[in-house]
């Protein structure tokens, strides 16, 4: 029996239930959508002069944002600023903060120049300092507490939908998260710690992915914050280095770095595309593994599932989550435990 067929040795290694958190995830987003918790002033009246939504937000919680960007940057204009201060915002933007502990400082920040502009603001939080710095003519989402913000991606998330929704930024997304639940459902029974290695995608992809150097990239720009996504789950989940890029971009540019024939052996690209993929991007993939084939790079490719976007991006989010567990089961390491992060803040 390997490792990651071994359930008690996988509980014994996940110390924290990391796994329960992510498989998880389609009652997170049921609930999260459901029986979302929106303070809503009683006065409250939907402004009608929004024309930008800015998400300010760190790591596990500015995802959201990036998701959230992608998914609806087409209907209006989304920026996402990971920073201490905003870009350009005036009294037509609407700033939704997002963090998980409310007390990124960051984010805290953003929010008090933002509001000193004029801007409108929302938040999605389980409290900390930006609960407590809430006016009380602004809306907020109110998520449960005890998660490590990476794992509390449905409830940021599917918040972040009802925000827009409450503003009016977008329709009803009621049937969307429903195809989304459905889609996670079907997947938990494939990727799941009880299905044995050798049918279960995530392990098989896992044990590939062992001791090299993982390279996401999205077939295209819509599916970069998935990337990204994928990179920080390694990142912080099983504690590999990881980078992540999309195409076109990257084929004027990053490609060239695969020329190193000795530097080329410690990485391990991944591809995420669509099943039925733009001809425009698909040539491009197919061109770029045709060169790895040729200088004997192993790589990966991962399609999406459903019909909207959103299905489409949470389907490969999913996978990406367990496969970045069962690195860290792999190599022996705590998925939960984030030392170096922990270090740091305690040294800044």
């Amino acid at each position: 029996m390997t490792v990651l067929d071994n359930v008690k040795e996988i509980q014994r290694l996940d110390v924290d239930g990391m796994y329960e958190r992510i498989i998880h995830l389609p009652e997170q987003v049921l609930k999260a959508y459901n029986e979302a918790i929106v303070h809503v002033p009683a006065d409250f009246l939907i402004p009608g002069t929004i024309k930008k939504v800015m998400f300010s937000g760190m790591g596990g919680s500015a995802i959201s944002g990036d998701l959230a960007a992608s998914a609806f940057g087409a209907k209006f204009p989304v920026e996402v600023v990971k920073n201490y201060l905003p870009p350009y915002v005036d009294n037509e933007t609407l700033l939704i903060a997002i963090s998980y502990s409310g007390n990124t400082e960051e984010t805290l920040s953003c929010v008090e120049e933002a509001r000193r502009r004029g801007a409108f603001i929302a938040a999605i939080t389980s409290g900390g300092k930006l609960k407590d710095s809430l006016l009380p003519n602004e809306v907020w989402v109110e998520v449960p507490a005890g998660f490590p913000p990476r794992s509390a991606i449905g409830y940021l998330f599917f918040s972040a939908l009802r925000l827009l929704e409450t503003y009016e930024m977008i329709e009803s997304q009621q049937d969307v998260v429903k195809a989304i639940v459905a889609m996670l459902i079907k997947k938990a029974g494939a990727i799941a710690d009880s299905v044995p290695e050798d049918r279960n995608i995530a392990k098989l992809s896992a044990k590939e992915l062992q001791g090299k150097i993982p390279v996401v990239y999205a077939s295209r720009p819509e599916l970069l914050p998935v990337a990204y996504r994928w990179k920080c789950q390694l990142n912080e989940n099983a504690k590999y280095p990881a980078f992540s890029h999309t195409l076109p971009e990257m084929n004027h540019n990053e490609i060239e770095g695969w020329e190193h024939p000795e530097l080329r052996k410690q990485l391990f690209p991944i591809f995420l595309q669509n099943l039925q993929e733009d001809e425009n991007y698909l040539k491009r993939i197919r061109a770029m593994q045709a060169l790895f084939t040729r200088d004997n790079v192993p790589s990966q490719v991962f399609y999406t599932e459903g019909e909207s976007l959103l299905e489409q991006m949470f389907s490969l989010i999913y996978l990406g989550d367990m496969i970045s567990f069962y690195l860290a089961i792999l190599d022996g390491t705590d998925p939960t435990g984030i030392n170096y992060i922990n270090y740091l803040k305690s040294n800044i």
